[in-house]
C-alpha cells in the first residue's frame, strides 16, 4: 500500500533542494555579471533591472545567498536523514544511516552546489532572467536577518583589518583588455592599450629634430622658397630667419594658394606666417593633445630645459601614438630604414628607435636621453665614433657607415639568427 504521507515527504525534500540551488545560482550569477552589462540589459529587460539592484548590494546578497543556501541544506538533511530512520529497521540503522550521510552530502554538492554554479558561471544572463525578480522580493523580504548578519561579519572583518578598497590596478586593466577572449577587435584593443600608455609618454619621443625639420630661411632667395613650397610633401613648414634654431612660425599650404604666383614675394610670405607656440620636451603627450585642441595648431616646437630649440612635434604624431599609423609619409621618412637582405638593415641616425622596433619587430631599449639610433649610438659608445666601428646589442650588431660632424648618419644593423648567437 502506497504511504502518501512519506511520497509527501519525498517531495518535500526535492522542493527544498530545488531552493537550495536557486541561491547557489543567484550567488555565482551575480558575481559573474557586469555591473556594465546590466546597466545595458535593463533599458530593455524588466528582470535586467532587478538584476542591477541585487548587483548594486553585492555584499549582503551573497550573505543571503550563503544564508538561504545554507538553511534549506540544512532542512535537506535534517529531513532525508529523519525519513531514512524512519524507514529502517532498528538493526539496519547503524550501518545505513553514515552510508546515508554520505550520499546526502554527495547530492548537495552536486545538485546544490557544483552544478548551479557551473551553469550560473556559464549562463549568468538566461539564470537571472528566471530568477532575479522573485528573489530580488525574497532578498528584500529577509532584510532583517541579512542585516544582522551583515553586522556580525562587518564587525569581524573591523577586527581582523579587512577593508575593500582593492581595485583594478592599471596592469590588471592592461591584461584584461589584452586578453584575446575579450570581445575587442586587434584594432581597438591596439587603442586601448595605446590610450593607456600615453600618459608616460613625454613629447620627446614623437619629437623631428630640427636638423630633419622641412623648413625655410624666410631671408633666403626667394626663388629658392617658391620651389621649395611648391615641392614640398607637407601641409606645413617652418619658417626661420638666418638660422635654423630661430624658428618665427610655420606656413600653411592652404594659405599659399590664396596668393598668386606672380606675386610671391617676401613680403606676402611673412604676412601668411602663422605663429608657432613653443613646448617643452618633457611635456606629456596627453595634455599636449588637449593644448592643440585649445590652441587650434597641430605643430610646436620643442625646446629643452635650457630654452634650446630641439625640434618640432606634430599632432599628427600624437594621435598615431594611440590609433596607429595612418598619415602618408614623404619619401624621406620612408627612407629612413631599408631592409638590404633578410637579416640586415641600412638604417639613418635620425630614425626614431620606438618607429625602427614597430617596423622590423625589434627590441631595441628605449632611454630618456637617447630616442634615435644616433642617440642610442653616442650613449653606448660615449661619443661619436669613426666610420666602421660596430658593437653588439642583444641580437643586434650595428656597424656606423658614415658620420657627420656632430650626429651619426648613417648605421647598418645586422640582426643575429640563432645559430650566430651561438657563435
Amino acid at each position: 500500500m502506497i504511504n502518501y504521507s512519506k511520497l509527501a515527504v519525498l517531495f518535500l525534500v526535492i522542493i527544498i533542494l530545488i531552493i537550495a540551488s536557486l541561491f547557489s545560482l543567484l550567488e555565482t550569477s551575480v558575481v559573474s555579471i557586469t555591473e556594465y552589462k546590466l546597466k545595458m540589459l535593463k533599458e530593455k529587460y524588466i528582470w535586467a533591472k532587478y538584476a542591477y539592484k541585487l548587483k548594486h548590494e553585492l555584499n549582503k546578497v551573497l550573505i543571503f545567498s550563503l544564508f538561504g543556501n545554507s538553511l534549506f541544506n540544512a532542512a535537506f538533511t535534517t529531513i532525508t536523514t529523519v525519513l531514512v530512520a524512519d524507514l529502517l529497521i532498528d538493526f539496519t540503522r547503524g550501518i545505513i544511516l553514515p552510508l546515508t550521510t554520505i550520499l546526502i552530502a554527495f547530492i548537495i554538492i552536486v545538485f546544490s552546489e557544483a552544478l548551479p554554479k557551473i551553469i550560473a558561471a556559464k549562463s549568468p544572463v538566461v539564470v537571472l532572467s528566471f530568477i532575479a525578480i522573485p528573489l530580488y522580493y525574497i532578498f528584500i523580504f529577509s532584510k532583517p536577518i541579512i542585516w544582522a548578519l551583515d553586522r556580525i561579519v562587518y564587525t569581524i572583518t573591523k577586527l581582523f583589518s579587512i577593508n575593500n578598497n582593492e581595485s583594478t590596478t592599471l596592469e590588471e586593466l592592461k591584461i584584461i583588455i589584452a586578453d584575446e577572449k575579450m570581445p575587442f577587435k586587434a584594432k581597438h584593443r591596439s587603442i586601448l592599450l595605446n590610450s593607456l600608455k600615453i600618459k608616460d609618454i613625454t613629447i620627446k619621443e614623437v619629437l623631428i629634430p630640427l636638423r630633419m625639420v622641412e623648413s625655410i630661411n624666410i631671408s633666403g632667395d626667394i626663388e629658392l622658397i617658391c620651389k621649395q613650397i611648391y615641392t614640398t610633401h607637407h601641409t606645413q613648414i617652418i619658417v626661420y630667419d638666418g638660422k635654423i634654431d630661430n624658428i618665427i612660425g610655420y606656413i600653411h599650404i592652404k594659405d599659399i594658394l590664396a596668393i598668386d604666383k606672380e606675386a610671391m614675394n617676401k613680403e606676402n610670405l611673412v604676412k601668411i606666417i602663422r605663429p608657432i607656440y613653443f613646448v617643452s620636451d618633457f611635456f606629456p603627450i596627453v595634455q599636449q593633445i588637449h593644448r592643440a585642441q585649445k590652441f587650434k595648431s597641430r605643430i610646436f616646437g620643442v625646446i629643452n630645459e635650457y630654452g634650446d630649440i630641439l625640434g618640432v612635434a606634430c599632432l599628427e604624431d600624437m594621435l598615431e601614438m594611440i590609433f596607429g599609423d595612418y598619415t602618408t609619409e614623404s619619401p624621406q621618412q620612408r627612407n629612413l630604414a631599408i631592409k638590404n637582405s633578410q637579416n640586415e638593415l641600412i638604417v639613418d641616425g635620425t630614425m626614431l628607435i620606438r618607429e625602427l622596433n614597430e617596423m622590423y619587430n625589434l627590441d631595441i631599449d628605449l632611454f630618456a636621453d637617447a630616442l634615435t639610433i644616433n642617440g642610442l649610438i653616442l650613449k653606448t659608445l660615449n661619443g661619436i665614433p669613426n666610420i666602421g666601428v660596430s658593437f653588439k646589442l642583444k641580437n643586434l650588431v650595428f656597424e656606423v657607415i658614415s658620420v657627420g660632424t656632430y650626429w651619426v648618419e648613417r648605421v647598418k644593423i645586422s640582426i643575429l639568427t640563432d645559430l650566430e648567437k651561438g657563435n
